[in-house]
């Protein structure tokens, strides 16, 4: 059974020189673009000489942010997905840092993912959708999910995605061949497909993990390693596919129901046969999804704050420190710089100050 392991996605946080440009001028060409992004005054796209003699964009870095507290250093450097595609990945990248002297941060943003034709014995992955809606097969974990597809004379399925917005994990099981053909085709995906020895014509599906930042470390417990998930280390491929098995076995498990009440006697439903890590992946801290409710306590929480900062500034200080607090524990810190432009620079200040908020939660989402 062929499997192709892959990263189909990578953003990393880095902080810029003053000046955006190569030390080998030639080999990478910078061109600094006419637009900006919400977040970013500057968007530079960097282009990497081929052996075809032509120049093709490898990445684009959006810096300078619009808000001064982020500092005007920070920059968030995205890979082009065709480039993501490379056995050498890791060395791809450290050159390109080093090469525009940009100090790596942290990975703000990474998906990995399994290419396949399968499931083990020859199931095909539609029908473990089918066996869920149906409800033969029942998942382990507790998520939210959507499913899409089309009803011609019946009804037939090609995406599956668990998890939500506020979800630290976002997990999919889709027809990638279909959406090459549906959207934008990528000719070294199919490459790669032929290389492990898949046929052209066959339909090849794809389970992803995309990782917020609130995942921070993956732990060895057969050698008592951790490897940060935010450090470059965890781009090399072998870590990569590791982590990848942590999360296939953690989150994308089913048993066939036998209309028990228990699920931890329920025979396992083995999808593909891969060694199973003795790892784990730690986080931080445990945020509690958040209501309706948690943002008007949030809202009357800011007038009440504002109201103190016109009668003395250390209650204001306390207050604010107070709704820090409460905008990391419900994971709404995006929601509040949104919604609280006026109020969000002086609280963000005081919230890394008192070390109750950083990079982390700055570099999520910046990128559009």
């Amino acid at each position: 059974m062929n499997y192709c392991h892959v990263i189909d996605w990578l953003q990393v946080h880095v902080k810029c020189p003053i000046e955006i440009g190569a030390k080998d001028n030639f080999t990478y060409h910078t061109e600094k673009t006419d637009y900006q992004t919400r977040q970013f005054r500057e968007v530079y796209e960097i282009s990497v000489l081929m052996p075809n003699g032509t120049y093709e964009r490898c990445a684009v870095l959006a810096c300078k942010p619009h808000a001064a507290f982020l500092g005007n250093d920070m920059g968030l450097l995205k890979i082009e997905n065709k480039f993501l595609y490379q056995s050498s990945l890791k060395e791809f990248v450290v050159n390109l840092l080093d090469q525009y002297s940009f100090r790596f941060h942290a990975i703000s943003r990474m998906d990995v993912a399994l290419d396949f034709t399968h499931f083990s014995g020859g199931m095909p992955p539609e029908d473990l959708i089918k066996n869920f809606l149906q409800e033969k097969y029942l998942k382990k974990n507790k998520a939210k999910f959507t499913i899409t597809g089309n009803h011609l004379e019946k009804n037939s399925y090609d995406y599956l995605r668990f998890g939500s917005k506020t979800s630290e994990i976002n997990y999919y099981l889709y027809n990638k061949s279909k959406e090459l053909l549906d959207n934008k085709d990528k000719p070294w995906i199919r490459q790669m497909w032929l290389d492990a020895g898949f046929h052209k014509d066959a339909q090849v599906w794809r389970i992803e993990f995309s990782m917020k930042s609130s995942c921070k470390e993956l732990l060895d417990f057969d050698f008592g390693e951790t490897v940060a998930c935010k450090a470059l280390a965890i781009v090399d491929n072998e870590t990569s596919f590791t982590l990848f098995k942590t999360l296939f076995f953690k989150y994308f498990s089913f048993v066939e129901n036998n209309q028990g009440t228990r699920k931890d006697r329920m025979k396992d439903v083995v999808l593909l046969h891969l060694d199973k890590p003795n790892t784990v992946i730690l986080r931080l801290t445990e945020k509690i999804e958040s209501s309706r409710m948690d943002k008007v306590v949030i809202k009357r929480f800011e007038a009440h704050n504002q109201y103190l900062k016109t009668i003395d500034k250390n209650y204001f200080l306390y207050g604010a420190k107070s709704l820090m607090e409460f905008l990391i524990q419900r994971n709404l810190i995006e929601w509040y710089l949104q919604h609280f432009p006026g109020g969000s620079a002086e609280l963000s200040v005081l919230g890394r100050k008192a070390g109750l908020i950083d990079d982390e939660y700055i570099q999520e989402k910046l990128f559009e």
